[in-house]
Order: structure tokens, then C-alpha cells, then sequence
């Protein structure tokens, strides 16, 4: 039997499956054909590590130093296992519920050899098995000219880990390099009405170490909260009536941070900020990048669109656009020709007066919309070529008799944007706009005969 090693485990606690998440065995001793790989992921019930089905196999690398290496690259497969999540779809604007599955899975990686015998034919070893590290994935896209490791690299997600370490071989950056999983402009517009808009993470969870909520309103008047996170992905709500129910809960009194007593905005202005804290002294750690918004109300979703979309990072975005908006519809199908009964011995031959001669076999109608934004900066247009080419994208709008009421009877519809109707509009005094159209994902269509 071979002796071998994992010589090298995947690069992170936390990888991308946008760039390669390669692990490499090495062979000491004995002749091995191959490895047989088998891709195991976390289930979202039991916590337990579930054979998916994947399987996969490693050969023999070209090693120069006369090492017997074999690797194998398992993010395209990871890609795959990604969830759609009904607490994301379910009508409270995604704030009360968990949909962590459709930003990250953690996954590992069982492996095992695949020798000779004494004769030359192969002979699988499944019980000298090995395990990889545990990894949590995320569809987070990097940029060629960034960098995210203190080894300027563009393949660790160091930058992004806030709190913990990615134990990716590399330094741990200060928290000043940490970066959201956005590359959302400061300041971008809340609609209040909507719900589904976050603030984007990814954290690592330190035993003796409390994260703090920090909100800020635009009087300047700060609130602090202690936030239960777990290790991976993390959606933080911004929305004011949330977070003044979630500070009342905490103080046991009524808080007005960002509304009055009627339930009306009382701020326009919201910020959030995470510290990281010793937990027996309260002495500050490490701190996350703040974000700050402009919170807004009174939108009507028949005249501005809000678009809730997946961004470059992995995570979800969200704008609401305020020009012009344009609505057309398509029809078209197709007709069968026939002949109505006709019967010559019959006195009334048969007839039957308003009988269909040209039938519609089928009919479909496909709203199209075009959006003419408001003026943007340079920095927003570019931002909003994330949601031109996004997968997922979503609009907010009021459900007919929606039952859940959680969230004002809102929820998402979704859209398929043109990618060859965006355009961008500059002036001389460096305002830009934003032009392009979308349809829905599921148009209506009529019944088929």
C-alpha cells in the first residue's frame, strides 16, 4: 500500500469558486495510478457533511523536482450547489429569515488512491482515505487590477474576511484593508417601502471576541448592539423600523434612532459600522468597513423601479432608479384555420352561429420596460454595470392579495435586463446616465387550445 500526504489543502477557510480552489496530494512511497476524489457538503439541517455525488480524479502533475504530485481544481463543482432560499422570496424583505445558502456553502474533500497491483491493473484504496479542511465557498468575482491578500494576489478573499483570519498562508491584513462584499457607492438610496436591502459580509468567528452593531442617524447619534454572527456569509438589514424595534428589544424601552412614534422616518441618513471587541474587557480588536445610506420614503414601485440584484462579490445589491420608465407589451402566437360543420341534409345545416373558424392555438404577451435613469456620478454608473450583467436580477413590487404581510405586501418579481440596450450618457459637468431595458422572467401568457 502507498504512503501519501494532502501536500496542499485548499488556500482559505473562505475560497471563491470564481477563481480555482485547487488541493494537491503527494505520493511518498508505492505506485499510484490516480486519486479518486468525492465532494461532501454541509447540510443546512443537520450541520452534518453529506456526500453530494461528485466525484472526480487527480492525476499526476509534471513536478520538476521529481516530486509525485497530483492535483485537482474543485470550483466548478462547488458552483453547482449554491440554494434557492424561500426566507430570500418569502415577503419580509429577507430580514427575518436565513438565506446564508444562497451566498455560501461549506464543502470538503474525500480522497483516496487508486494504485497498481502486482500485475499492473488498478485497485481503488477506498479505505486509505483522507479528509481536506473544511471551506466555505462563495461566487465572489475578483478584479484583475485589485489586490485582496497581503501577498497582493487575486485569488485569496483575505480582504473580504472581517474579524478572524482566513487562514490562507498569508499575513492577516489590518482592518483597515477589510472590504464588504459590495462595491456599492456611498450613499446609495434606500427605499424604506421595499425592504431587501443589506449590508454585505463575510466574518470569521473568534472564541473570546463580541461584534458589535454600530448605527448612526443623521443627528449623529450613535446606537451599539451586540450581534450574534456566525462564521461565512452575513446579511445585515438596512432599514430603519427593523433596527429601532431590534434597539428597543435590546434597551426594553422604546427607541426612536430613525423613526418618530407614528412609525414615520424621522432620519435620512443611516450608517453602519461593526467593531470587533474583547469579550471579557470590552477593549477594541478589529473594526469592518462603515457604510452609509440615504433612506427614503413615499416611492411608487408603478413609477420608480427598486431592483434587487446579485453583485460581483456574490452578494445581493440593490437600487432604485427615478427617471424616465417606459412600458410596451408584445403579442403574438399562433392561428389554426378550419371548417365549421356543415350538414346539407340538416335544415339548419348544423350551424352553430358564432362558431371559431380561425382558432389560436396559442397566444403570448411580453411586457418590456426601459429605464432612463436619474443623473448618476461616474462611480455609480459603473457600479450599476454590476446589475446589467448580473444572473439574478429582481424588482420590488406590491403583490395582488398577498397574504403574508410582513413587509407591506411587497415582494420580488423577476426580471431578465437586455444586455445590448445599455448605454451610458455623459455631460460636460461629469453627470452620467443609465439606459436600459428589461423584461420579466415570467410573462404572462395566455391559455393554450
Amino acid at each position: 500500500m502507498a504512503t501519501w500526504q494532502i501536500k496542499y489543502q485548499p488556500h482559505g477557510l473562505m475560497v471563491t469558486c470564481q477563481r480555482p480552489i485547487v488541493l494537491e496530494t503527494e505520493v511518498l512511497t508505492g505506485s499510484v495510478a490516480h486519486f479518486r476524489c468525492t465532494l461532501y457538503i454541509k447540510d443546512l439541517v443537520t450541520e452534518l457533511f453529506v456526500d453530494t455525488g461528485t466525484q472526480l480524479n487527480a492525476y499526476n502533475n509534471y513536478d520538476p523536482s521529481g516530486s509525485l504530485t497530483y492535483g485537482f481544481n474543485v470550483a466548478e463543482y462547488c458552483r453547482h450547489f449554491f440554494t434557492e432560499e424561500g426566507g430570500f422570496y418569502d415577503g419580509s424583505g429577507g430580514y427575518c429569515s436565513n438565506f446564508k445558502a444562497m451566498a455560501s456553502r461549506e464543502f470538503k474533500v474525500r480522497i483516496y488512491p487508486v494504485e497498481y497491483d502486482s500485475n499492473g491493473n488498478l485497485s481503488p484504496q477506498p479505505s486509505d482515505y483522507k479528509q481536506s479542511n473544511p471551506f466555505i465557498v462563495i461566487p465572489t468575482n475578483t478584479e484583475a487590477r485589485e489586490s485582496t491578500s497581503s501577498i497582493e494576489d487575486n485569488i485569496r478573499l483575505d480582504k473580504f474576511v472581517l474579524n478572524g483570519s482566513n487562514d490562507s498562508s498569508a499575513p492577516m491584513l489590518g482592518s483597515s484593508y477589510n472590504r464588504l462584499l459590495t462595491n456599492m457607492p456611498s450613499r446609495n438610496v434606500v427605499n424604506i417601502d421595499s425592504g431587501y436591502s443589506y449590508y454585505n459580509i463575510l466574518f470569521r468567528r473568534v472564541p473570546g471576541r463580541l461584534a458589535k452593531v454600530n448605527l448612526w442617524n443623521a443627528s449623529g447619534v450613535s446606537y451599539s448592539l451586540t450581534a450574534d454572527l456566525q462564521t461565512g456569509y452575513i446579511t445585515l438589514p438596512v432599514d430603519p423600523i427593523l433596527w429601532d424595534f431590534m434597539l428597543s428589544l435590546d434597551a426594553g424601552s422604546q427607541v426612536y434612532a430613525f423613526t418618530d412614534a407614528a412609525g414615520n422616518l424621522s432620519s435620512n441618513y443611516m450608517m453602519i459600522h461593526l467593531t470587533f471587541v474583547d469579550a471579557s474587557t470590552g477593549a477594541f480588536i478589529r473594526s469592518s468597513p462603515g457604510a452609509r445610506y440615504t433612506l427614503k420614503e413615499g416611492f411608487d414601485c408603478n413609477k420608480e423601479d427598486t431592483f434587487v440584484f446579485r453583485n460581483m462579490r456574490g452578494g445581493f445589491d440593490f437600487f432604485t432608479a427615478t427617471g424616465t420608465k417606459k412600458r410596451s407589451v408584445e403579442l403574438s402566437g399562433t392561428e389554426f384555420d378550419r371548417h365549421t360543420d356543415f350538414n346539407r341534409a340538416s335544415a339548419d345545416f348544423d350551424l352553430l352561429r358564432g362558431q371559431h373558424n380561425n382558432t389560436n392555438l396559442w397566444g403570448s404577451r411580453k411586457e418590456n420596460y426601459s429605464i432612463f435613469s436619474q443623473p448618476l456620478t461616474k462611480e455609480y454608473a459603473i457600479w450599476l454595470e454590476e446589475l446589467i450583467m448580473s444572473p439574478q436580477a429582481w424588482i420590488v413590487k406590491d403583490i395582488k392579495d398577498f397574504q403574508n404581510s410582513n413587509y407591506s405586501k411587497k415582494g420580488l418579481v423577476a426580471i431578465n435586463i437586455l444586455k445590448g440596450s445599455y448605454n451610458t450618457y455623459s455631460t460636460e459637468k461629469n453627470v452620467h446616465f443609465v439606459e436600459f431595458k428589461y423584461t420579466l422572467s415570467e410573462n404572462t401568457i395566455t391559455q393554450k387550445m
